[in-house]
């Protein structure tokens, strides 16, 4: 019966925040997947929080709209809520762990969205995307957040000729994470002395990789020359790092057709 009720709420909440336009905005990033699933609200009398189970996590309502939202953001449509298939649940492209979930009431034109978080974030410091606000609910406590995900960056001097592009491989306590390219985006070859800078983002380094605490990063490089041929650079970046940490001594040389890294310590 509460359950219920609450829901009730929830979509009279909405319909008031639409007023008495109702548009049709069922397109784009908001539409339904196909066989979309009903996600039923549960509410709890003990604790006073209305909780959603997806993919074996629980979300309970944590908070509202901060400044302005884009549904460039959206990654996916995951269902709807309680039998409601104009009250949805979006996952969001701006939060790489899922700790956040968004229920969005979609025909009308004001509609806020709110914010739910997954309760085995409670009492952490997560990060969380810039557009949510925390609502402050008690049963929340002292659960915490930031808004930057603050990399760590390695400074690379391409100090050789005849460069057209440097790939890299970036591995996180030993374990391949990612790979990028540094270069012009003209594709002309860089200038002998040219600075780019690799991030290792918290967002990259992925969720296994603790915020708070040193890791060890491993880059290796790969050198494309104004032919097109790739020559793999001799040595590796390896170091224990954090985030926020800056490396600015790293180059690439080359000595008789070869490349490699030198580090000036």
């Amino acid at each position: 019966m509460n359950r219920c009720k609450v829901g009730i709420l929830l979509l009279c909440g909405a319909v008031l925040l639409s007023g008495c336009s109702m548009l049709d905005q069922d397109k784009g990033v908001l539409v339904l997947p196909p066989d979309p699933q009903s996600y039923e609200q549960v509410y709890d009398e003990d604790t006073g929080e209305t909780t959603i189970d997806i993919d074996g996590r629980t979300y309970s309502y944590f908070g509202s709209l901060k400044g302005s939202f884009s549904n460039d953001s959206i990654r996916e449509c995951l269902g709807y809520v309680d039998d409601d298939k104009n009250m949805r649940i979006y996952s969001l492209y701006d939060d790489p762990y899922d700790n956040y979930i968004m229920v969005k009431y979609i025909n009308g034109v004001m509609e806020q969205p709110s914010f739910l978080r997954a309760v085995d974030t409670k009492h952490k410091d997560i990060f969380t995307p810039s557009y949510i606000e925390s609502a402050c609910y008690e049963s929340w406590g002292s659960s915490g957040l930031h808004y930057e995900m603050t990399a760590a960056t390695v400074t690379l001097v391409c100090n050789c000729e005849g460069v057209k592009f440097i790939d890299y491989d970036v591995l996180i306590n030993g374990e391949n994470k990612y790979s990028g390219e540094t270069g012009y985006a003209s594709h002309g070859t860089i200038d002998k002395g040219e600075i780019f800078t690799v991030e290792i983002s918290e967002w990259a380094a992925g969720e296994g990789t603790d915020r708070d605490h040193p890791f060890t990063a491993a880059i290796t490089f790969t050198v494309i020359d104004s032919d097109g041929n790739a020559h793999e650079v001799a040595g590796v970046y390896e170091r224990e790092m954090m985030f926020g940490a800056a490396i600015n001594s790293l180059e690439i040389r080359e000595e008789n057709g070869e490349y490699y890294l030198y580090e000036d310590l």
